[in-house]
């Protein structure tokens, strides 16, 4: 779900794989890259520039009411980030 010439930042190595799909990768020039570096300091600090409001989440908000909308637009690959559908 990274958008378009993205960076994806994996830092550490959890257990398990890291399953990635490839065309998309190379279709949407998205890089991905890695660290070992970080500490719990480094989380800390993440988390707290996180929760400061300096992150922003490139997210669309649509109303259930048109999900069916959001829906075609999904097949049709016309929606460029995420589509958060609100709930009354």
């Amino acid at each position: 779900m990274t958008r378009k010439r993205g960076v994806c930042v994996l830092v550490g190595l959890p257990p398990g794989e890291f399953p990635t799909p490839l065309f998309d990768v190379v279709s949407n020039c998205i890089s991905i890259v890695g660290s070992f570096v970080g500490t719990r300091q480094d989380l800390a600090e993440c988390l707290a520039f996180a929760a400061d409001g300096k992150v922003k989440a490139d997210i669309e908000l649509q109303p259930l009411s048109a999900i069916n909308e959001v829906l075609a637009r999904l097949e049709a690959g016309d929606v460029p980030s995420r589509v958060v559908i609100e709930f009354p």
